[in-house]
């Protein structure tokens, strides 16, 4: 901090360095601490120079240690002090609620709430309530993880007391439910339903009732939590704590696993996508789903999809298939006889060279039988990506990453070589051939 401050100065830079977070409120856990370390910069500063010269600042401070650029509406800078240990140094306004310029403006008062009405023993829960996140993997509210932030659970512990007594409201959650410390929405509860219609769990925020603390946690975390609450309780453990990590099988033991699984997994590698982390996992989840709609509305079967990165060389997503061929030729459904449409589908299909039979009349409506446009998927994704593949969905770094730098498909053992070259890849594929977490486990 006192670095920090320096540099600002020698810069002609007026800012306030405080220390925010998890340090502050004496809620951090061991091993795993942040220190989140903020300039509140007056609000009449532009917000290019925000950016800009207090970002330069913050570089300068921590130029000795690797260096990553984060971004909250705005870019911070994380610096690695050891592997197990990172400086956050984040610019935001000092401004009067709710008088808001940046997402950031509102920690140093989420500081200040939580430190005035969490006591000691308030702190323990909170602590033990994180590991639990922690260990079910629901902690974080970074967009790789869609989950609850170190803010939120601090908000959980004073509105239920103690860690036991959240996962017992927890497991009774049904989405849509309000949690107000304030009460700002007493009695209109259905107003703040408006207001943040679409999240499954409201936290007003207690310096913002305008704001949903819980906006980060997607509906299927939600409700990942919820189970593993529900079956803690049951059945209570230390693997839901500091679960086991599953052993990566050899390469040749993966060959055998992937033949007698019976399905088809479709790997697509990208290479350097040039977006910091939290860009890079928004851009990766959204092409991710509009291939899959890609694949589906081609007559592919996807079971499951996930993604992976290291952050930096390489991305993976995976895709398993129900099966990567389908029959060369499929029957496609029409217009009923009589319609308005009936004849721009004879005139279509009538002599198209995609035509097997027909079109003929079954049901009360004009049917044909088709040849396929793609049979293999590889085929489908090698088309579909070629350019890009932008008018399919696919986001706008990824598609420039595949323009510049290509891509590479692999469909079950051909992942093999990167498999043996890749420690988190392999981390991150048992996970994902296991599916089920380890506290259903016995």
């Amino acid at each position: 901090m006192a670095r920090l401050e320096a540099q600002l100065a020698s810069m002609g830079l007026e800012a306030e360095v405080r220390l925010e977070g998890s340090i502050a409120k004496d809620t951090w856990l061991r091993g795993d601490a942040d220190i989140d370390i903020f300039m509140l910069i007056p609000e009449d500063v532009p917000r290019d120079r925000l950016s800009k010269d207090y970002l330069e600042a913050a570089r300068r401070v921590v130029e000795e240690f690797k260096v990553v650029e984060r971004f909250a509406e705005h870019p911070y800078v994380e610096a690695w002090v050891n592997p197990r240990l990172r400086v956050n140094l984040v610019p935001c306004y000092k401004v009067t609620p709710p008088n808001w310029k940046s997402a950031t403006d509102r920690t140093p008062y989420h500081t200040e709430y939580v430190k005035a009405r969490l006591g000691g023993k308030g702190r323990s829960e909170v602590r033990i309530l994180k590991r639990f996140m922690k260990g079910v993997g629901v902690y974080g509210s970074d967009i790789k993880t869609g989950g609850f932030s170190g803010y939120l659970t601090e908000l959980l512990i004073l509105a239920y007391g103690s860690f036991i007594e959240v996962l017992k409201e927890a497991s009774r959650w049904r989405p849509g439910v309000i949690i107000d410390l304030e009460g700002y929405y007493g009695g209109r509860e259905r107003e703040a339903r408006i207001l943040f219609e679409n999240h499954c769990l409201i936290v007003v925020d207690p310096v913002d009732k305008s704001r949903n603390a819980a906006s980060p946690v997607r509906e299927e975390v939600f409700h990942w939590f919820k189970a593993s609450a529900s079956h803690f309780l049951e059945k209570p453990s230390l693997k839901f704590f500091y679960p086991p990590k599953p052993r990566p099988p050899t390469p040749s033991r993966l060959k055998q696993v992937l033949k007698k699984r019976g399905t088809d997994i479709l790997f697509l590698r990208l290479k350097g996508v040039n977006a910091v982390p939290d860009i890079l996992w928004g851009q990766l989840y959204k092409t991710e789903k509009a291939l899959v709609r890609l694949m589906k509305a081609e007559g592919f079967n996807v079971l499951r999809s996930a993604s992976w990165s290291d952050e930096e060389e390489n991305s993976v997503m995976l895709f398993e298939l129900e099966q990567a061929f389908t029959g060369e030729v499929v029957k496609h459904y029409g217009p009923p006889v009589g319609s308005k449409e009936e004849g721009r589908f004879l005139a279509k299909h009538l002599n198209s060279p995609r035509t097997v039979a027909g079109p003929y009349i079954e049901g009360g409506r004009w049917t044909v039988l088709l040849h396929r446009k793609y049979a293999d998927v590889r085929a489908l994704l090698r088309e579909k990506l070629k350019d890009g593949g932008r008018n399919v969905g696919v986001a706008s770094r990824i598609a420039a990453s595949i323009k510049s730098r290509g891509f590479n498909l692999w469909l079950n053992g051909e992942i093999l070589s990167f498999y043996r070259e890749n420690r988190g890849f392999k981390a991150f594929l048992a996970q994902f051939l296991r599916g089920k977490p380890v506290w259903l486990e016995g």
